[in-house]
C-alpha cells in the first residue's frame, strides 16, 4: 500500500514578529534622519557659496581701492610696487611660519611706507606665539619685526609690525 500525503493541514503563513516591525521602524527612522541631514548640508553649502561670493566682491572692491591708492602715492615716498609684494605671496610666506596652534587674524600692508605689515596674530598658547615670533625673526623675507603688546590668558593675541623685503638680501 502506498502512502498518500496528508493535505488536511496546510502550513501556516509567516506572521511578522515584533522584531520585524521594530527593524522596519528603525530603517524608516534612519532614512528620515539621513534625508534631513542631507537637506541641511545642502542648505549650508548654498549659504557658504553665497558668503564666498560676498567675500570675493569685497576683495575685488578692496583691490580696486588699493590700486587707486597706489596710483595716488606721493612722489619720493618709499612706495613698494604691488608687483614685488602681492598679498598672496606675503600671506603664503606668513602661513609657512605659523605653528599649528596659531593663526593670522588680520593683515594690513602699507605700500606707501615701503611694505610695512601689521599682523593680527592669535596663538593657542604662549609656546606657539613664541615659536611664531622666532620663525618670523629668522625669515629673510621680513625685517624690523616688532611684536606689540600681548595678552597671555588662555590664548595669545597681539599685533606685530614687520617690514616685507621679499627676496632682497
Amino acid at each position: 500500500m502506498s502512502r498518500q500525503p496528508d493535505f488536511s493541514t496546510a502550513p501556516r503563513p509567516h506572521r511578522p514578529q515584533l522584531w520585524d516591525h521594530a527593524a522596519l521602524v528603525a530603517g524608516v527612522a534612519a532614512l528620515a534622519l539621513s534625508g534631513t541631514a542631507a537637506w541641511r548640508a545642502r542648505e549650508e553649502a548654498r549659504d557658504a557659496g553665497v558668503r564666498l561670493a560676498e567675500v570675493r566682491r569685497e576683495v575685488e572692491t578692496a583691490s580696486g581701492k588699493l590700486r587707486a591708492l597706489a596710483g595716488q602715492a606721493r612722489v619720493g615716498a618709499p612706495v613698494l610696487p604691488a608687483a614685488e609684494a602681492p598679498p598672496a605671496r606675503i600671506v603664503a610666506a606668513l602661513a609657512s611660519l605659523l605653528p599649528g596652534h596659531a593663526r593670522l587674524d588680520g593683515l594690513s600692508i602699507d605700500y606707501e611706507r615701503g611694505g610695512v605689515l601689521q599682523l593680527n596674530v592669535v596663538a593657542g598658547d604662549a609656546g606657539a606665539w613664541d615659536l611664531f615670533l622666532d620663525r618670523l625673526g629668522r625669515e629673510p623675507h621680513f625685517r624690523e619685526v616688532e611684536p606689540g603688546p600681548e595678552s597671555r590668558d588662555a590664548e595669545v593675541r597681539s599685533l606685530v609690525r614687520a617690514l616685507w623685503v621679499g627676496s632682497a638680501p
